[in-house]
């Protein structure tokens, strides 16, 4: 059931007779909006959303799936403040606002904390967090499937804003017992308050993690400190503002979007040891950057190691500032490295019960090039080389003046189109 609470809401009446029709039936809410102005301010929109919420509360117990999706952040409720009882279906809630422009608003106190025991995901405002969850580790305990957690738009304006307690985050984060997809978008952490002497916290079982449009590389550097053991799948570092980037945790799949931190990409490269990294709309790779990470960084008479030595998949997408030429030679230098006798180092982020080719780094070729979107041209000469010579080789680059520059799969041959 969709509900509207916009300046042409869901009339009451209709919400009603379904909620009537459905019986005992579980129930899928969306609350939402029809138009979404984000230049006009709705005054009532507050107070249609608190009355929709009166109208479901007595069928709390057979929703299924509840997803508010509103313009303000005060029209949102507090987590456990005004979602409270037991919700026994409840598998996916989420509760986002277009605009972070104040506090969720609390109607009433609290008659128990919400018990969601299959819980899987939970997709959230910052704002929402603001009742207690994260000084109350108990309320956590109520929430003991949940997967995946995505924190969103927490931007408190004024001089004296205090931000998101990031410890208290990580630490209640901790507690969930199968968490593990995290995302962090568009949040201001305050990252100045001091851990308690003696403190320890893990995320040991996330798989995948996600940083979009964080303005303080502290917060970056403070999770993956705490990540450092962990042994993840994916990790996306999306539009954020990062001075500084040191030793990421292992992670398989690395993806960079929209990011101009070319001395950090190598910085991190140097400890990191996965298979696939896609950068996308990153202006800091250019030939420069393709001719650092060509050069090996450790060298002795029998062996080579280069960055990111278990990389074999490389996407370049929207990314226009490296030439043919450079990315060749960079493919033509793993492939020479990957042939040699290498002794292998050992790598330090490897357990007993890795596979062989995660004990050591010994460097691998590329064998999937993908290069798409904006991007260079490219000579017939570099397009034989390279279908040659990687396993899965794609060229699709767009030009300023609307052309793309396309390499056929089976003919090897550069078009214009």
């Amino acid at each position: 059931m969709t509900i509207t609470v916009d300046k042409n809401p869901t009339d009451i009446s209709a919400i009603r007779a379904c909620l009537w029709w459905s019986r005992s039936l579980p129930l899928d809410i969306t609350v939402t909006r029809s138009v979404v102005d984000n230049d006009t301010p709705d005054e009532v929109e507050c107070q249609r959303a608190q009355n929709i919420r009166a109208l479901l509360r007595p069928h709390f117990k057979r929703i299924r799936r509840l997803h508010i999706s509103v313009l303000h952040s005060a029209t949102l409720p507090f987590l456990f403040t005004n979602l409270n009882g037991p919700t026994e279906l409840l598998q996916s809630l989420k509760l986002a606002s277009v605009i972070d422009d104040g506090d969720s608003t609390r109607t009433r106190p609290s008659h128990g904390p919400l018990v969601v025991p299959v819980l899987d995901t939970l997709d959230i405002s910052g704002r929402c967090l603001q009742d207690g969850l994260l000084q109350n580790p108990a309320h956590i305990a109520l929430m003991p499937k949940i997967t995946s957690v995505n924190i969103s738009r927490y931007r408190p304006s004024g001089t004296n804003a205090v931000g998101l307690s990031l410890w208290q985050t990580l630490r209640t984060l901790s507690l969930l017992p199968m968490l593990d997809d995290l995302t962090f978008c568009d949040v201001h952490f305050d990252t100045n308050q001091n851990i308690p002497a003696g403190t320890t916290f893990s995320l040991s079982r996330l798989q995948t993690l996600a940083f979009e449009k964080l303005d303080d590389s502290r917060v970056l550097k403070a999770v993956l400190a705490v990540l450092i053991t962990a042994r993840l799948s994916s990790t996306i570092i999306t539009d954020c503002k990062a001075t500084t980037l040191g030793r990421i945790c292992f992670t398989d799949y690395l993806t960079f979007e929209n990011m101009d931190v070319s001395n950090n990409f190598v910085n991190m490269l140097r400890h990191w040891n996965g298979s696939s990294l896609t950068l996308d709309n990153c202006a800091g790779v250019d030939d420069n950057f393709f001719d650092i990470i060509t050069r090996p960084f450790r060298s002795t008479s029998e062996d080579e190691c280069y960055m990111a030595p278990r990389m074999t998949t490389l996407r370049l997408l929207n990314c226009d500032r490296f030439t043919a030429p450079t990315l060749r030679r960079f493919i033509q230098a793993r492939v020479r490295a990957a042939s040699a006798p290498q002794w292998g180092f050992l790598n330090p982020l490897a357990t007993e019960s890795d596979e062989e080719d995660m004990l050591t780094m010994n460097t691998k070729a590329i064998g999937w090039l993908d290069v798409r979107g904006r991007g260079p041209v490219i000579a017939e000469a570099d397009a034989a080389w390279l279908s040659g010579h990687v396993g899965m080789f794609s060229w699709d680059a767009l030009q300023p003046d609307g052309k793309k520059y396309v390499v056929e799969y089976y003919s090897r041959k550069v078009v214009v189109k």
